[in-house]
């Protein structure tokens, strides 16, 4: 009997603790279900893309209604771009090395060019090819005729003509060249007035000049506050015609007025001579420095021989002739009229 009290008391107390104990369970489950529905939020964000695992993969269903779907990825919409950037008539690759060019075949297929001269009308010439030499059929106008005429005659004057030769004046040193211009002082000093060297001259200079060949060329100029010379300012071929003008030149020449030494040089330099032989007494005024420096270079080479006249001693041997022809490869000499024999 004291048993049954006993197991009787133990099941009154189970009863008395179960409400406690359900509770329990319940809280137990209500933050499982918190804790799983969390979870299943967390994967369906991973699912849309978040997180960092970084872009996943795209499928595209094609479908139509009597075929089985057909799935492309990513990676077979790469594969297909591929293909199109590669299509055949792009991946041809260029050769290493050019195939060698046949230049004579592509000189023989240049087509004729016709090429007008400056200044002409092209629908005046004739129709330039390779090796064609005629210029029968190119017509000219008078205007472009005298322009090639001036332009052949300044190549031809300016083209050297036979071999040089040697002259002499006054019994100067030999003077070499093919191209002469004999510069004279035409003042009044040198006159009848005053040393009287023109009649001398004439002579002198007539001799030195027959002398030349045809193929030479020579001029005369003449000189005080003016200049002139033989027909133009230019050189004459020594023919037999242009020679007989050299006496009759100096014998009509009028010796008055001033000097003016560096004028008559300039000019004859302008004609391209090899020698310049100046002939004069060196009256005043005399070249400076400047006048000097600008003779030398309108030289560019060229000869200038100086013969000074006087009468008597030489009184100057610092003459601005001596420093003239010293400084443009020529000689000086000075003569005495007063022992002079003419």
């Amino acid at each position: 009997m004291a048993h049954n009290v006993d197991m009787g008391t133990q099941a009154g107390t189970l009863l008395e603790q179960e409400p406690t104990n359900w509770r329990s369970v319940g809280l137990s489950l209500l933050i499982h279900v918190v804790l799983l529905v969390a979870l299943g939020l967390i994967w369906t964000t991973r699912q849309a893309g978040g997180g960092d695992e970084g872009p996943r993969p795209v499928a595209i269903v094609l479908a139509s209604a009597n075929e089985e779907p057909e799935y492309f990825d990513q990676q077979d919409l790469m594969e297909e771009t591929v293909q199109a950037d590669t299509a055949p008539s792009m991946q041809q690759a260029l050769p290493d090395e050019a195939p060698p060019v046949d230049t004579a075949r592509v000189v023989a297929e240049v087509p004729p060019i016709e090429m007008p001269l400056p200044g002409f009308n092209s629908t005046e010439m004739a129709r330039v090819t390779p090796g064609n030499t005629d210029t029968r059929n190119i017509r000219l106008t008078p205007e472009q005729q005298k322009m090639l005429a001036a332009e052949s005659a300044a190549f031809d004057a300016r083209r050297p003509r036979g071999p040089a030769t040697s002259i002499s004046v006054f019994g100067s040193g030999q003077m070499t060249g093919r191209k002469f211009v004999f510069v004279i002082d035409r003042s009044k000093s040198m006159g009848g007035q005053g040393l009287n060297v023109l009649d001398g001259a004439a002579s002198e200079l007539a001799g030195a000049i027959n002398s030349l060949e045809e193929f030479h060329q020579f001029q005369i100029v003449a000189y005080h506050h003016k200049t002139v010379a033989i027909g133009t300012l230019s050189l004459l071929d020594a023919t037999d015609e242009n020679k007989s003008e050299v006496s009759n030149f100096i014998a009509n020449l009028a010796a008055f007025g001033g000097t003016e030494h560096e004028a008559a040089l300039t000019v004859a330099l302008s004609m391209g001579p090899d020698v310049v032989v100046l002939l004069t007494d060196g009256g005043l005024p005399e070249l400076n420095e400047s006048q000097l420096a600008r003779i030398r270079r309108a030289a560019d080479g060229a000869q200038i021989h100086c013969i000074q006249f006087g009468s008597g001693p030489a009184q100057n041997p610092n003459t601005f002739m001596r420093k003239l022809a010293g400084q443009n490869v020529g000689t000086y000499r000075y003569i005495d009229v007063s022992n002079w024999s003419r």
